[in-house]
């Protein structure tokens, strides 16, 4: 049995979000390690080049007003690329807590809720963050049927626990007062707020 198999998942069967068993929580220490590993430096080409393509294709077109990076990584480089007046906020990186006591018009989330445990009580969080009308802009890989899920590469990574897709966020969209204007159907949604 391979290590992918040995991962144990379950499925919501409201909103079909896919999450991983506690047991394989790992301590906020070690997550926080896992993360020190990352070769996430705006001084390689590569990883510039990968963030200001996610800023210049999809957060550009929806990002405006006040803006939260939320989960923002050690440089917070969609910050350093687009040169907006950002707030970051990461728990390990940038932990400025008064951050969040403030509202904002567009909250953006980069690779950041597949690792959110709680997701009802993060959407409870991003929704009281949000001025009306704010935008919620996310973006993780969308979970493939649950029948393939074993087989997928992004359930590997130790730190990612929550899986969704454009159904599992027009669910919490609904019942958190948010509309989807915007989804890819592959890994980018934005949900705005009424």
């Amino acid at each position: 049995m391979n290590k992918t198999n040995q991962i144990k998942l379950h499925m919501d069967p409201q909103s079909g979000l896919v999450y991983k068993d506690e047991s394989h929580f790992i301590s906020s220490e070690a997550e926080h390690a896992r993360y020190l590993t990352h070769n996430n430096q705006l001084d390689d080409p590569r990883y510039y080049a990968y963030q200001k393509q996610i800023f210049d294709t999809f957060v550009s077109h929806y990002v405006f007003g006040k803006i939260l990076d939320y989960g923002c990584g050690e440089e917070a480089p969609l910050k350093a690329i687009s040169q907006l007046d950002m707030a970051c906020y990461d728990l390990y990186f940038h932990k400025h807590d008064h951050l969040l006591e403030d509202t904002y018009d567009a909250i953006i989330m980069i690779e950041v809720i597949e690792h959110i445990r709680d997701i009802d009580g993060m959407f409870e969080k991003l929704v009281s963050w949000l001025n009306p009308k704010g935008r919620l802009i996310i973006q993780t890989e969308f979970k493939p049927a649950f029948e393939q899920i074993y087989t997928w590469w992004y359930i590997r990574d130790e730190t990612h626990v929550s899986f969704f897709d454009e159904d599992v966020f027009r669910f919490y969209a609904q019942k958190h007062g948010l509309t989807v204007i915007y989804s890819n159907q592959k890994n980018r949604i934005v949900l705005e707020k009424a």
